[in-house]
């Protein structure tokens, strides 16, 4: 026989069934553990086996009489009152017999048939009811838990109950009182508008609503519209009140130190502070800060706030175009709330916040209302004392809020609104500005979010090349989202171990960041006739701009121009040439130089449309340089509307377009006499790098534009 023979059961077969399909079922009763050592066929179609009997190894007495009695007891008390087993297995639970218990507890805690099969064909006792007594303390643990988490539900059902028969009981007895049939919710939301201070008026209002909600019942939409009503009043700051720092040196030192440059813009907000601090109750003319994005609008309004010591509250009106955002949505309709501007009195906790209403140019107006003229009451310190939102229906006063709105275009906001705020404007930065925020503000921030310190630095020439050549913006989130980039890609290789520490310098950034998107313009372009340099201002700046002029002979005397240019820009160069051929700039032309040749002017860069009435002078100055055939002098660059009259009239932008000259390399401007004052805004510094000329009339403009005829 082989050494370890196959574990089989001798069976007795009591009852056979047979079943529908063909099948059989068999009840068979065990009679002993055998091993199997050969099978053979006896010719008549059936099976003989030989079979030996497999010995049971009792093992240790004292071991085999523990698990024994470990086992009993755990079934027990898995056979106990309760249990989902019959009573029969209880009854017959075996006595003295470990090995029989052992068989017993197999059909008791009804292991998997790979476990019974194992446990069938294991000769040792011991290890049987070492096993069974395993699956037995599995067992009983998970019946506790079950009884358990069985008398918790238990519980909690009890004490749902308990509570429920209590409440009736308590309108019971209001009931026999003479009181209003009402809930503990009324008694703890009265206590509530009691703590907020509401004004009479709006407790009057908040009174009828809780007397209806007595009336209710609890599980009615009614109810739950009248207690979220009651909920907002409760939660608004009617009497809440901070106090507003009065320290006027500190508001300048908050200023200074979150934001660099914009001193006349500075000097604005420390006067309106320092009338604020002096006549607290004063109804001062609510500031809206005009600039191209990333100056720092919003960031202002955060200093002012933390400047004053008040709560800070930012109200998104960009996209907005439902009036109801503004004043709110009356209760009868589903999912009602309150309007922006309650609803951020409501965060900030107090009733003299600043908020801060962002894009207050890209409103909205359509079928549902214009929010613009829902904005009139609230910007306007006569009517907002007593600022009605369609939803609490009671007026909150807005007196005390200090309101600032911020905007790109002040064109973009409606008059009668534009006429309620004092407007001003955060102009563009100039390249040393940027260099300074970048240096102060920036870098420190961006090294900081990417974990680096010293594995990077940033020299002064890299930041320049930097702002000049990878951004073209008048503010600086271009120039951090650049940062961020280079920064990015030095973590990379610091984690990758290629590079330890990295000094980036101009040469270096094109291996960092690519090839430079954007070019500064040269001025020295500019040096055959026909050629003129002009300023142009554009929302990220002030730019040069080239315009070329050319003729044909052969002509009528007609005038192309291309450069996707706009209606006004049209017309100017069409009063240019009308000026030219009525002899005005002081050249000697005769009729011929005009009706014998056509002439083109073109704009580089046509995929870009451009307008507007400053390029007068720069047109005139390049048709004239073309049909005199003397060069505009490259140093010098240009702006200026001319009239038909011969009057340089001034022009927008002024600052902008006088730094844009400064990049370019030009030495010279030539700028309209009453623009003088706008200079003022340009740091002395930098004006003393410039030659500029003031003109008045078109006479001024060719003896300083042109260079000298040829002898």
């Amino acid at each position: 026989p082989p050494a370890d023979p196959p574990r089989a059961c001798l069976g007795r077969v009591l009852r056979s069934l047979s079943a529908p399909g063909g099948e059989a079922r068999v009840l068979v009763e065990g009679i002993a553990r055998v091993t199997l050592e050969d099978i053979a066929e006896d010719g008549e179609g059936g099976l003989t086996a030989r079979l030996h009997p497999l010995r049971t190894e009792l093992g240790e007495p004292v071991r085999t009489e523990a698990l024994s009695n470990l086992l009993s007891g755990q079934l027990a008390a898995l056979l106990g009152e309760g249990a989902e087993q019959p009573s029969e297995l209880a009854e017959a639970l075996p006595q003295g017999d470990p090995e029989r218990l052992a068989d017993y507890a197999v059909g008791v805690l009804k292991p998997p048939i790979e476990v019974q099969r194992a446990l069938l064909g294991e000769p040792s006792l011991a290890r049987r009811l070492e096993q069974l007594a395993e699956l037995g303390a599995r067992a009983v643990e998970e019946l506790r838990l079950g009884d358990s988490i069985h008398a918790a539900v238990q519980e909690a059902m009890d004490k749902g109950q308990r509570e429920y028969y209590l409440r009736e009981q308590i309108k019971v007895i209001r009931r026999e009182l003479g009181e209003a049939d009402g809930l503990d919710d009324v008694d703890r939301m009265r206590q509530r508008l009691d703590e907020a201070g509401l004004p009479e008026a709006v407790r009057a209002e908040a009174e009828r609503e809780l007397e209806r909600m007595r009336r209710m019942h609890a599980d009615g939409a009614e109810y739950n519209v009248a207690r979220t009503w009651l909920d907002w009043l409760a939660d608004m700051p009617w009497d809440q009140l901070t106090s507003d720092a009065r320290d006027l040196r500190r508001a300048q030192e908050v200023l200074d130190a979150d934001h660099y440059g914009l001193r006349d813009v500075k000097d604005r907000i420390l006067e309106y502070l320092a009338v604020r601090i002096l006549k607290p109750d004063a109804r001062g003319m609510i500031l809206c800060f005009v600039g191209p994005p990333g100056v720092g609008k919003t960031s202002l309004g955060e200093s002012i706030a933390r400047a004053l010591g008040r709560s800070f509250q930012r109200v998104a009106l960009g996209g907005v175009h439902d009036e109801a955002e503004i004043r709110g949505h009356r209760r009868t309709y589903i999912g009602a709330m309150p309007g922006r501007v309650i609803q951020a009195v409501k965060r900030a906790k107090t009733r003299n916040p600043l908020l801060l209403l962002d894009e207050l140019d890209k409103l909205g107006q359509d079928f549902r209302g214009d929010p613009a003229s829902a904005l009139l009451e609230v910007l306007d310190p006569e009517q907002n004392k007593h600022f009605t939102d369609h939803y609490l229906a009671v007026p909150f006063d807005l007196s005390q809020v200090l309101f600032i709105a911020t905007a790109n275009v002040a064109d973009g906001i409606p008059a009668p609104l534009r006429d309620r705020m004092e407007l001003i404007e955060l102009p563009g930065y100039m390249e040393e500005e940027k260099v300074e925020i970048a240096r102060r503000h920036l870098v420190p921030r961006v090294q900081a979010a990417h974990g680096l310190s010293d594995q990077i630095s940033i020299t002064r020439p890299g930041l320049v090349a930097l702002i000049r050549s990878y951004t073209r913006e008048a503010g600086v989130r271009g120039l951090e989202r650049q940062l961020a980039r280079l920064h990015r890609k030095i973590a990379r290789k610091v984690v990758e171990g290629r590079r330890r520490a990295t000094r980036v310098t101009p040469a270096r950034l094109p291996a960092l960041l690519g090839s430079p998107p954007y070019r500064v313009e040269l001025a020295e372009q500019a040096s055959r006739p026909g050629v003129a340099i002009g300023l142009a201002w554009t929302p990220v700046g002030g730019e040069i701009l080239f315009i070329e002029a050319a003729r044909f002979p052969g002509g009528k005397g007609q005038l192309k121009l291309t450069g996707s240019l706009g209606e006004v820009m049209k017309e100017s160069a069409e009063a240019a040439m009308s000026l030219l051929r009525g002899g005005c700039g002081g050249l000697e032309l005769a009729p011929a130089d005009f009706a014998d040749w056509d002439f083109h002017v073109h704009v580089p860069a046509g995929a870009i449309p451009k307008d507007g009435p400053s390029a007068g002078v720069t047109l005139f100055t390049a048709i004239a340089s073309l049909i005199s055939g003397r060069p505009v002098r490259s140093e010098l660059a240009m702006t200026g509307e001319l009239t038909l009259r011969g009057v340089v009239l001034p022009v927008g932008g002024v600052r902008e377009k006088v730094l844009a000259a400064r990049r370019a390399g030009v030495r010279e401007v030539l700028l309209p006499a009453h623009n003088r004052c706008d200079l003022d805004d340009v740091p002395a510094p930098l004006l003393r790098e410039l030659r500029v000329h003031y003109v008045s009339e078109v006479s001024e403009i060719l003896p300083l534009a042109l260079r000298p005829a040829a002898p």
